[in-house]
């Protein structure tokens, strides 16, 4: 592979210890040395690892590892060997993240808008997001959901997932997940690329 435009700075990193991801932001490039910036200030050892880097088109896996650690000022910054057996994968990982963001959900019975809702998400991935309801919506409704996200407009087909009751302030609610049908992957990236900046 000559081209490793994926390993630009201020892109995420994913390193894997134990089947356990710790998120970084790749700092500085060097030929054989990629310095990261640790998003939590947990401070690992000198060891053989598995990266993923999270670049604008995809995910990228490699083996590394971890040469030496630095602390300034309250964070850790881990220098890494140079990626090798890099393997690529449109198909991002679908990191969920507690993101608060604004969404519609419209509710469609025989083609007709029977509900509108108007709400936050809870969680959010690639994939889905989860929401607390007032009520329960009924399973065999055909979903039409508008996302609005960092300035963007997602519009997609959604399916419900599961409809958990849960009780809030002394008043049932319901913790509903969907799933998105007709994403693209455009917008998928999109999505993941806001969820790993909120990890940070």
């Amino acid at each position: 592979m000559q081209n490793y435009s994926f390993l630009k700075p201020s892109n995420k990193l994913g390193i894997v210890i134990n089947e356990k991801s710790y998120y970084c932001t790749i700092y500085y490039v060097e030929d054989d040395i990629v310095t990261v910036i640790a998003d939590e200030n947990i401070e690992l050892p000198e060891q053989n690892i598995d990266i993923n880097i999270y670049a604008e088109d995809g995910v990228y896996s490699a083996v590394s590892r971890i040469v030496s650690v630095s602390e300034l000022n309250g964070q850790y910054f881990y220098r890494l060997s140079f990626p090798v057996n890099i393997r690529y994968s449109q198909r991002r990982e679908f990191l969920r993240a507690n993101i608060e963001t604004d969404f519609i959900l419209s509710v469609k019975i025989d083609g007709e808008e029977a509900d509108r809702i108007e709400t936050k998400t809870k969680n959010l991935c690639a994939k889905g997001l989860c929401f607390v309801a007032n009520h329960q919506i009924k399973t065999y409704s055909t979903l039409d959901l508008s996302l609005f996200l960092e300035g963007k407009q997602i519009n997609t087909k959604a399916e419900i997932v599961y409809i958990n009751p849960v009780r809030i302030n002394n008043a049932f609610k319901f913790l509903t997940a969907v799933t998105f049908l007709d994403i693209t992957q455009e917008e998928m990236n999109f999505i993941t690329l806001q969820c790993m900046k909120f990890k940070n």
